[in-house]
């Protein structure tokens, strides 16, 4: 009876980890990242729209919308459409007796400053540290595409093959884009980029658009953390409570 109970006990144990226990870990990764998708929504929204020759030095974060000019930092292309921003993400299939799924094997991102015109004027955009979730679809690249980008982001692309796929995304000169971030003063002039710790957006989605795709991410983050979270969470609290009833029996409590 006694060795009964400890089986019964670890089964419990093991059953509230497994759909329970996990669940919540996931969920409470969601979360976090909920909660971020909400700082970034929050700088969307709260960051003054204004135009280059408006633009002032300030604490908050400023949104400019306008087109990309490489200015000559153009890393492939053109001078005048050529890429400021190129990110690539490769994915292998990998299958075994526990799991299976797509999982990431290279994610490389090159970018370089880039001037922003607007009809009145144009500033300088370093898109380091940019958030990558807005940079809009990816492309799925050809084989030519795939080799190329690799050089220039600096990776070894595996062999095609069904198993194997990759995503890209790029920003090139003339495209609009809508940028959300801090102005400093570099030595070269003012200068749109990252502030440590806060938002930083360089995005291909304009005008209402960029608010709407933030707040997708975030609602969607959310309904999977509640259907992840809630289930676990009673999993988690029937387990406890069916391995404290078989302790219960084996110290013959009742």
């Amino acid at each position: 009876m006694a060795t009964e109970g400890i089986v019964s006990i670890i089964a419990w144990l093991a059953g509230s980890f497994f759909c329970g226990l996990l669940p919540l870990g996931i969920a409470a990764i969601l979360f976090f990242s909920s909660r971020k998708r909400g700082q970034v929504g929050s700088a969307v929204g709260t960051a003054r729209k204004t135009t280059v020759a408006a633009m002032q030095f300030t604490a908050e974060p400023v949104r400019l919308q306008g087109a990309i000019n490489p200015a000559g930092n153009a890393f492939d292309g053109p001078p005048e459409s050529g890429t400021v921003y190129l990110h690539l993400r490769g994915e292998v299939y990998e299958s075994d007796e526990d799991s299976s799924g797509w999982r990431g094997f290279a994610d490389k991102t090159r970018a370089v400053p880039f001037k922003l015109e607007d009809g009145t004027g144009s500033v300088w955009v370093d898109p380091q540290g940019m958030d990558k979730q807005l940079i809009g679809d990816a492309a799925v690249p050809s084989e030519d595409q795939i080799q190329a980008a690799s050089i220039l982001v600096g990776i070894t692309p595996k062999r095609m093959n069904s198993r194997v796929r990759y995503f890209l995304w790029e920003l090139r000169g003339g495209q609009m884009v809508t940028v959300v971030g801090n102005v400093f003063q570099d030595p070269g002039g003012p200068v749109v980029k990252r502030s440590p710790g806060k938002p930083f957006v360089v995005s291909p989605l304009l005008g209402d658009a960029l608010g709407t795709a933030v707040t997708k991410q975030k609602n969607t983050i959310r309904v999977w953390m509640y259907v992840l979270g809630i289930p676990g969470a009673v999993f988690l609290l029937c387990g406890l409570a069916g391995a404290l009833y078989s302790l219960a029996r084996v110290l013959k409590i009742f």
